[in-house]
């Protein structure tokens, strides 16, 4: 039987699809009262013990995590390294990277081209692509909107990226050509029914281009990046190629950690390539939490509860999984990311006005079960922070 606190093994699966430890210095404790704190009334209770303990049972290279009440971090730490085999700290207003995380970043950017009635839920990928109907599979011709922000359009996990990035052509022609693709063959699996896929995504990202004109990158910059002020945020690996200025990625190959540098082929982007730091993504999930509670402000309320409302007898929508949780008094909206060198994972209970985000610079087998377990000991936590409040 789980505790109150256990994730599912289902739902841990699906969102999937979706060395040693430094003592926390003086100067860390530091960093750790400044952060946020010109947006904070009070500096954040300190994660850093309970993080430590998570990475050394793991043997996490590095994690950080925050606790968000309402509009503010409540609390918020971080442990370990940023590479291993280098001393210097992981700190808490490190750069982290989201992976597929971004996807609910990318369903915003669709619910605001539906605000401005540029295109709805319904609209077909014919009538989105009008020039690349004739070589569209006739039953991909059909796919809608609400098909590809639900993972319901009959699309494989992925697509040959790499090919795609060879091309060198610029990311817009790179989706482009990902659509043609993806839309010219038979569905994968039945059309309607739930099975995870980047490709959707990318999808979505080249209707935001072909709706804007713009690429999604510069789309994301001005719509999400800017109203929330998130200054850190970026694509790609975080960091400056060579050097540790940021946390690097890890993961195991032939039983050995290795660090690297590295991330999904940019064309994947409106799939999962969004960095930033743990401050500046708590942001985006309390526009979310916000949004759950009647309250957005990048998007109408009827447009997000749309986003977020799965189809009958599912509970996948708009880049975020739909669950009840007895610690979150009713719904819970949950989604976890991985570009297989970094996992990172959020829980938003927008009845107890809450949510719980950690991240980890290592991608390989056991992250999924320690981004778990870490956010099950953040929720405990949160439960002594209110009782204390």
């Amino acid at each position: 039987m789980q505790n109150q606190f256990s994730l599912t093994r289902a739902a841990s699966k699906k969102r999937r699809h979706i060395q040693k430890q430094f003592p926390i210095s003086i100067a860390l404790m530091s960093l750790l009262a400044m952060v946020l704190a010109a947006d904070s009334p009070s500096p954040p209770r300190d994660l850093a013990p309970t993080l430590r303990a998570l990475a050394e049972k793991y043997k996490l290279p590095g994690v950080v995590g925050a606790i968000i009440h309402g509009d503010q971090i409540m609390a918020l730490g971080s442990a370990g390294i940023r590479k291993a085999g280098d001393p210097a700290p992981f700190l808490p207003g490190d750069t982290i990277h989201l992976g597929s995380d971004t996807k609910a970043m990318t369903a915003v950017l669709i619910g605001r081209l539906i605000d401005k009635k540029q295109l709805t839920f319904d609209s077909t990928m014919r009538e989105l692509f009008p020039d690349l109907a004739a070589k569209m599979n006739p039953a991909m011709a059909e796919n809608t909107v609400r098909n590809l922000l639900d993972h319901n359009a009959g699309f494989p996990h992925d697509l040959d990226w790499a090919a795609l990035t060879a091309t060198h052509l610029p990311l817009p022609a790179q989706r482009r050509i990902a659509a043609e693709k993806a839309l010219s063959v038979p569905p994968a699996t039945p059309i309607g029914s739930y099975a995870y896929s980047n490709v959707g995504f990318v999808l979505l990202g080249a209707i935001i281009e072909a709706k804007t004109g713009h690429p999604w990158e510069e789309i994301m910059r001005k719509e999400i990046f800017g109203p929330l002020h998130m200054a850190s945020a970026g694509f790609g690996p975080p960091g400056t190629p060579g050097k540790v200025d940021q946390p690097w990625g890890h993961f195991l190959e032939e039983g050995k950690l290795k660090t690297e540098q590295s991330d999904n082929d940019p064309v994947l982007g409106p799939a999962g390539t969004v960095h930033c730091s743990i401050g500046d993504w708590s942001k985006f999930i309390v526009e979310t939490l916000h949004a759950a509670q009647g309250h957005p402000t990048l998007v109408s309320a009827e447009t997000f509860k749309e986003l977020t409302t799965p189809m009958p007898k599912q509970d996948y929508a708009g880049g975020w999984l739909i669950t009840q949780r007895s610690w979150a008094n009713g719904v819970a909206l949950t989604h976890a990311g991985s570009n297989t060198r970094w996992y990172c994972s959020v829980w938003i209970a927008p009845e107890k006005d809450f949510a719980v985000l950690i991240a980890m610079n290592y991608g390989s087998d056991p992250a999924a079960k320690a981004a778990d377990e870490g956010i099950g000991k953040l929720i405990e936590f949160n439960s002594h922070l209110t009782a204390k409040d």
